[in-house]
């Protein structure tokens, strides 16, 4: 997996390397440390932002309620003597068992919506907001037992602790224990269907690369491991992604709210009577026929500045260099579409019939100032790294970096302004990183990973 897809960056321009009889030497191309972090790093700093936000405000194993949580846990572990060494048992308490399911509360939300699934989808028999109820359940399992193993390994009780992390289940016992917390038995049935990985779906595992630690895998009929690795990475992602390879009709529910989700989340953030929301899209017509659509506007009553929003919502979790080049290629293709033809419609019509055709109401009767177009993309937004540049026409944003600068600007006068200025400045920024080298042998050939993988520094 690794030496594919480093061939498919050397293939498209994104890692250089030279050869000789025993050693291959690879490292990022200059095209590629243009952007290539930028979106990364935007992801990164709009989850701490949400952790400070959620401080003090959700429960937490390492508080002090966790402590006195994790004090009882520890009274009721117990060495459980099996005929291949002494593993840990324990028994809960409500308590306990709500500590833990309204910890991991937060996460599985925020993972959620990274995934892009809504929580009105309808995925047969369950919809998003029932998987994502299932999902929450077992990760408060999985973290919960392993604080109990930790506890247990702090006292003398003699235990595997490797050992004691595997958790093997009948199905019928963990879907007994999703009911007890609340799903129904469809809901309970459709979910984990949904969530587990079995044999059958080998063909996904052997075409998609994608690092990813399923919540559940059957070993055999009626026979789960249930690894507690899965809450160290989002689970949402390969949920979504492996059902979709399999079905049209999930694939198609996955998306369906998306549109209306983003917009949605846009307006949030420029709530109150200083900005006016354009409710749907509005749609561009040339003699009787749309030109293009516009997402989503928002029009600031202070400055008079009218923003116009394409919102693109692309699926980046994908590890196959050829699928995000892919999608890069179309995202760039479609957004500077957009601006050339949003522009040449307010060439030809002006800007009072955009404001006509958007509905708003101008306060002083004046035009807008300054009319701004700007595109979002949820995950990813920068693509220069793969090759190709975006229209200067339109000001791009990824959603985490949009976010985040919304969040710091606050109520400034120039909320618009400011928000370009950062991104601009942002954009021309080089990461700060230090490479971390990584070496393989194979079949005789030394290959040296010089720089692929890098250590950030965010300050």
């Amino acid at each position: 997996v690794l030496f594919r897809r480093t061939a498919d960056m050397v293939r498209h321009g994104m890692v250089s390397g030279v050869a000789t009889d025993t050693d291959i030497e690879v490292w990022i191309s200059d095209r590629t440390l243009s952007d290539h972090f930028h979106d990364q790093i935007d992801r990164s700093r709009l989850t701490e932002l949400n952790a400070q936000f959620a401080r003090g405000q959700r429960p937490d194993p390492r508080g002090p309620q966790g402590r006195q949580i994790r004090e009882e846990m520890a009274a009721l572990t117990f060495p459980w003597k099996t005929p291949k060494g002494v593993m840990v048992g324990y028994t809960t308490t409500p308590e306990i068992d709500d500590f833990f399911l309204h910890s991991v509360i937060d996460s599985t939300i925020q993972w959620r919506d990274e995934a892009g699934i809504h929580q009105d989808a309808e995925l047969g028999a369950c919809t998003g907001a029932d998987l994502t109820a299932v999902v929450n359940v077992l990760l408060s399992f999985y973290l919960k037992h392993i604080m109990f193993v930790e506890e247990a390994i702090l006292r003398p009780l003699g235990v595997n602790q490797h050992m004691s992390l595997t958790i093997w289940k009948k199905r019928d016992e963990l879907l007994g224990s999703l009911i007890a917390a609340g799903a129904s038995s469809a809901v309970a049935e459709a979910a984990l269907d949904l969530i587990t990985v079995r044999p059958a779906d080998a063909a996904f595992f052997l075409d998609e690369h994608t690092p990813g630690i399923p919540l559940v895998i059957e070993i055999s009929e009626g026979y789960l491991l249930t690894p507690v690795s899965g809450i160290f990475r989002n689970p949402f992602h390969h949920i979504r992604m492996l059902r979709e390879s399999a079905s049209s009709k999930l694939q198609n529910a996955f998306r369906e709210h998306r549109e209306g989700w983003m917009a949605d989340d846009l307006y949030r953030l420029f709530q109150g009577n200083r900005f006016q929301r354009v409710a749907g899209q509005t749609r561009l017509r040339r003699n009787g026929k749309t030109v293009t659509d516009i997402d989503a506007a928002i029009f600031d009553n202070v400055t008079e500045e009218l923003v116009l929003f394409q919102l693109k919502w692309q699926d980046f979790s994908t590890s196959s260099v050829r699928v995000q080049r892919s999608k890069a290629k179309n995202f760039v293709n479609q957004v500077g579409a957009w601006g050339e033809k949003v522009t040449s419609w307010l060439d030809e019509f002006g800007v009072a019939a955009l404001c006509k055709s958007l509905k708003l109401r101008l306060p002083s009767g004046e035009l807008p100032t300054l009319v701004r177009l700007w595109a979002i993309g949820r995950s990813n937004a920068r693509f220069q790294s793969y090759g190709y540049d975006t229209s200067s026409q339109v000001l791009v944003l990824a959603w985490p970096q949009f976010v985040r600068l919304r969040f710091e600007i606050g109520l400034g006068e120039d909320v618009f302004v400011q928000i370009t200025d950062r991104a601009v400045e942002e954009i021309a920024t080089v990461a700060k990183r230090t490479p971390l080298p990584f070496v393989i042998d194979n079949r005789g050939v030394r290959t040296v990973f010089k720089d692929i993988w890098s250590s950030l520094d965010e300050n």
